[in-house]
């Protein structure tokens, strides 16, 4: 008997509640079983049923229709979303990704059966009964990754387990059980048929685990490295201890990563991450670059703000030291200014005492305008600008 008490789990078992008073079979499923059993926090409830979507929709009175293809529906309960999917198994795998459909069952035991890993494949009811078929539980107190049946065909129906394995292993601390580990590297070659976004999304999360170093040799052992976008040249980098837990965020670890390719932005392009995750890690390799050739100082603080930690994060990580936020923080409450908005004058101003047409001129003006105030050559004063653009202007 497994405890489910708790304020995370009050909805959850309410809606578990729901569907058992009207007659149907329901259990938690998933990754909320597997953390609960690993004492993690739970935030992600998946519930199986033998409710058919069209039933799950009379029962509650918000449900989205996220993925009726796959019987799956969202119920909102009391602020909560909850993945409530029909008990199912899978037809034939058509493109090493996809079912090309789904046959609803009457138990949970197809259900589990048709899942990808040991450890994701136990279901728990509202009395904290687990059903453990496959020797999930085991494989927890073992800390091994296993696929659930044949490793080969699980990862031929869906090439995406290969890499969803090494991701579990690295916020797990697990290691691949040995017939899972040959299948991955037998079949490392189908990742090729997965689309670049979603190799993207299982990248992210291997990158933010403890085991991160191990997984990314794992990659490496296995081969796989040389089906993801651009890794295949950086065996070296992949297999080499440094300690990325000094990294916060994805744009500090894609920063990382991408600082090892010859064109970090075309290797982030490969990737497919958006605009705006590109330009992050652009800045923060370029203020880091720069950092390494003068140090920090009043000028590469304010290029680097607000990302001057991170960047300090990102040259620990490439120094292989422990990075020194103590000396940003220092150099950050000395400076006069910390954005261009904080300038007493604008490109109005400068336009207006000039006299003169806007132009590239006044993007010059206000970029050395900055670089006098933060080096206190000047003050953040009307008067003292005036008389520093009139000497610019003239040289």
């Amino acid at each position: 008997m497994i405890c489910l008490k708790g304020e995370a789990f009050k909805p959850c078992l309410e809606v578990l509640e729901v569907l058992t008073n009207a007659g149907y079979d329901a259990f938690l499923v998933g990754g909320a079983v597997r953390n609960k059993l690993l004492g993690l926090p739970v935030s992600d409830f998946d519930l199986a049923t033998s409710a058919k979507p069209a039933e799950v929709v009379q029962l509650f009175d918000k449900v989205i229709p996220t993925g009726l293809e796959h019987g799956t529906v969202t119920v909102m309960y009391l602020g909560e979303a909850f993945e409530v999917t029909t008990f199912r198994e899978d037809k034939k795998y058509t493109d090493f990704r996809h079912p090309s459909g789904v046959s609803y069952l009457g138990s949970i035991e197809g259900d589990l059966a048709r899942r990808d890993f040991t450890i994701n494949s136990m279901a728990l009811s509202k009395e904290g009964d687990l059903i453990d078929l496959h020797g999930g539980q085991k494989d927890l107190s073992c800390k091994l990754i296993r696929t659930v049946g044949n490793p080969a065909d699980r990862f031929k129906e869906d090439a995406l387990r290969m890499l969803r394995a090494i991701r579990f292993l690295s916020k797990l601390v697990f290691s691949l059980d040995t017939k899972t580990e040959e299948a991955l590297t037998e079949n490392a070659h189908l990742l090729k048929h997965v689309a670049i976004e979603r190799l993207q999304t299982e990248f992210s999360k291997l990158m933010e685990g403890k085991a991160v170093n191990l997984a990314l040799k794992q990659l490496v052992f296995c081969r796989v490295h040389h089906y993801l976008p651009g890794l295949s040249q950086m065996a070296s980098t992949l297999t080499k201890d440094v300690d990325l837990s000094l990294l916060e965020t994805d744009s500090e670890r894609w920063a990382w990563l991408s600082s090892h390719a010859d064109q970090p932005v075309s290797f982030l392009k490969e990737w497919r991450l958006s605009n705006n995750s590109i330009k992050q890690a652009e800045h923060l390799i370029t203020v880091s670059l720069e950092v390494q050739r003068e140090g920090w100082n009043n000028r590469t603080v304010y290029d680097a703000l607000p990302d001057a930690k991170a960047c300090e994060r990102l040259l620990a990580v490439m120094e292989q030291r422990n990075p020194n936020l103590t000396e940003i923080d220092r150099i950050t409450s000395k400076l006069p200014i910390t954005s261009r908005a904080m300038l007493v004058v604008t490109g109005d101003d400068l336009i207006s005492w000039e006299q003169s047409k806007p132009g590239p001129w006044v993007g010059e003006a206000l970029r050395g305008i900055e670089l006098a105030v933060i080096t206190e050559k000047i003050k953040n004063e009307k008067s003292s600008i005036r008389r520093w653009l009139k000497q610019w202007r003239t040289q």
